[in-house]
């Protein structure tokens, strides 16, 4: 627990637009003695926002994490015998639920995998750990997926901090039932690694990715600055940087 806490913080310092705004704070730190340094590292931060927060840039560096293409049919799910579900986000002490409860991009995992399973009858299974206490990302998704979309949760895997352990205590769940083929639903930009991540644990996987981008067309909109560019930007990036370590940490 305490490694998740200590990487989502560095991962505010290092990602935009924290780390946009950090080099900003230090131009300004520099400014009464290295002025010129100071002012470049201001500027250069202040451009680097605007360009991240255009949705032009977001679709440019995002567009290659899109490669995987969506499962045409459903109800054929090329022999997996598990649907994966993977955590992504809590919303916790929700008011309006009266419990913590899951957010973000993992109402449309969860969403989507129970449209899996309705269609093909194949058992699920969701992972993610105790990143706000007291209630785990699998908890929270299965409350979601039994409670609000009807369908059965057979396997919970409330350990993981990462896609890498995902992965891992997945394996010792499913291994245990002589399960090796999976179809595995994550968001769109995130199925690549996802899928090596899995694979190098020993499955088979099938992609099932979700939240994958229609047609786009350029225009003058695509160059004004927003808020959902820039959280793109950051997601985009952050797999980008996450698909470099994981070649790093695999020799290539």
């Amino acid at each position: 627990m305490l490694n998740f806490v200590v990487n989502k913080s560095f991962q505010s310092l290092i990602l935009p637009p924290g780390g946009l705004l950090v080099l900003c704070l230090l131009g300004a730190l520099l400014l009464r003695r290295w002025p010129r340094t100071g002012r470049t590292l201001i500027a250069f931060g202040l451009v680097a926002i605007y360009v991240f927060s255009m949705p032009v840039f977001t679709h440019l560096i995002g567009r290659p994490l899109y490669s995987v293409q969506a499962l045409m049919d459903p109800a054929n799910l090329q022999g997996a015998q598990a649907i994966v579900v993977l955590g992504a986000g809590m919303y916790p002490n929700a008011p309006e639920y009266g419990r913590d409860t899951i957010g973000g991009q993992a109402v449309d995992r969860v969403r989507y995998g129970a449209y899996l399973h309705r269609a093909s009858g194949v058992p699920l299974l969701v992972t993610g750990g105790l990143t706000r206490p007291p209630t785990s990302e699998a908890e929270a998704m299965r409350a979601v997926l039994e409670d609000e979309f009807g369908v059965p949760v057979r396997w919970v895997e409330d350990r993981a901090f990462n896609t890498r352990e995902n992965a891992a205590y997945s394996k010792e769940l499913l291994a245990a039932e002589g399960i090796n083929r999976i179809a595995l639903v994550t968001s769109g930009y995130h199925i690549r690694r996802a899928m090596k991540d899995f694979e190098q644990a020993g499955f088979e996987v099938v992609p099932a990715p979700t939240k994958l981008p229609g047609p786009w067309r350029i225009s003058f909109r695509s160059f004004l600055p927003s808020a959902g560019a820039m959280n793109g930007a950051r997601n985009h990036i952050h797999e980008w940087l996450g698909m470099a370590w994981s070649a790093i940490r695999s020799g290539g």
